[in-house]
């Protein structure tokens, strides 16, 4: 199905329209239609690097829609393989990268010989994978979507176990290199017996016979023009060192909002314009750059902009609907990087509408030519999901590097192994 919306009307809802000869019509469904040529490609593709024939061979799994593998394409690795359940996601990966083997499957239904059979009909040695990255989903975890939760609770998600099958994964392929990303939030997480989540993380890494250390990364020191911390958990089964990248824009040349939308034009893929209706507009139209709904003049804050306290000056309290949707009726400051991108869509730093997916997938650092595909409410959760790819090429970059010193260094001893926080952000 496809979606089209007028530039002039954004809109809470996305309707369906027939296609004006002068639109550019948006694949963002099953139907095959085929994505728009364009020169206006955003600053974020820049050539890639080719995969030589001996390029580190990477596995990924827990893919989503591809943002950390297709950071390590760009590097110059041979991503050899995807996997994810969701179909929206498994769409979107097959179409741009039409040359990697993409296993459609729940990875806790993969067996070792089913894992195997994935990279052999991928047409690779299942004994010959340097790196396995991924990013399994632990929604538990993160503040967006557990605030409310009780840790009991949180323990029960099954969501919170399955870097557990990723870490299975791993021990069947044996890879060299391993990167698993998680929410930043996971850091501060404690199991019922007080032990950080992030330290059994480590010790479950070394009981695949990894060693293994973690680092927050903050993506706007990388080159990404938004805010956004995750967590990184880096392992190796070779005595080397292990390396982050070091940030490579410094406070003062971060990329900004303004920078990333500018030349977006309405000939590019998931352009799709929402149908605001002209209560929502008019809000819009109020909030300034940077603001959100506090600034909105009384007579457009309704009972669900409120909450119940007398003195709405100083109440530190949040109305529902911000609850709801934590970055309801907030626009981007231009001179800023982004707020974190997730499945909530921010107001435009110029213009008076909310930001289209292709405007969301370029504060992700997705290309343009990058086609999302789904429904509306699917690309946006594949891009509020990814991580971006900027800073996954920036992570690739480092692994590439010292590449040849972990293939030429014996194995490590996973009984000295050492459990090491590589940040003080607790």
């Amino acid at each position: 199905m496809t979606f089209l919306c007028a530039r002039g009307e954004p809109s809470d809802r996305w309707t369906e329209y027939a296609r004006p000869r002068s639109a550019e019509v948006v694949s963002v469904g099953a139907d095959g239609a085929s994505a728009p040529e364009s020169d206006a490609a955003s600053d974020d593709a820049d050539a890639p690097a080719e995969a030589g024939d001996d390029a580190p061979v990477v596995a990924g799994f827990f893919s989503g829609c591809g943002g950390l593998d297709l950071g390590f394409e760009r590097a110059g690795f041979d991503v050899a393989l995807g996997s994810d359940q969701w179909e929206p996601a498994a769409e979107t990966y097959r179409r741009n990268f039409p040359d990697t083997e993409f296993v459609e499957e729940d990875v806790r239904e993969l067996d070792a010989p089913a894992i195997r059979e994935a990279v052999a009909g991928a047409g690779y040695d299942p004994d010959g994978v340097d790196v396995v990255i991924g990013g399994p989903p632990c929604q538990g975890f993160s503040r967006l979507n557990n605030e409310q939760i009780e840790l009991d609770e949180m323990e029960k998600d099954r969501r919170n176990t399955l870097f557990e099958e990723f870490l299975r994964v791993v021990s069947v392929l044996e890879p060299q290199l391993v990167l698993m990303e998680n929410v930043r939030d996971l850091i501060n997480r404690q199991t019922s017996d007080d032990r950080y989540v992030k330290d059994l993380i480590v010790d479950e890494f070394a009981a695949h016979g990894y060693k293994c250390e973690y680092r927050v990364l903050e993506a706007e020191q990388y080159g990404v023009p938004q805010k956004r911390r995750r967590i990184f958990f880096m392992g190796t089964d070779r005595d080397v060192p292990i390396r982050f990248p070091e940030p490579t824009t410094p406070e003062g040349q971060w990329r900004t909002a303004g920078e990333a939308l500018a030349d977006a034009t309405d000939d590019l893929p998931n352009m799709t314009y929402a149908d605001t209706g002209e209560k929502t507009l008019e809000r819009i139209r109020h909030v300034p750059p940077g603001g959100y709904y506090r600034d909105l003049p009384d007579r457009l804050k309704t009972k669900k902009y409120q909450c119940d306290c007398e003195d709405t000056d100083t109440c530190p309290h949040e109305p529902e609907i911000v609850k709801r949707y934590g970055t309801y009726l907030r626009r981007l400051d231009p001179e800023e990087p982004s707020l974190t991108v997730s499945t909530n869509v921010f107001i435009h730093p110029s213009e008076d509408r909310y930001l289209t997916p292709r405007e969301m997938a370029r504060l992700q650092t997705f290309p343009d030519e990058f086609v999302f595909e789904g429904t509306k409410t699917d690309v946006m959760k594949q891009i509020g999901n990814a991580v971006p790819v900027r800073l996954g090429e920036e992570l690739a970059n480092q692994l590439l590097e010292y590449f040849p010193e972990v293939r030429d260094a014996p194995p490590a001893d996973p009984d000295v192994y050492e459990q090491q926080s590589l940040t003080d952000l607790a």
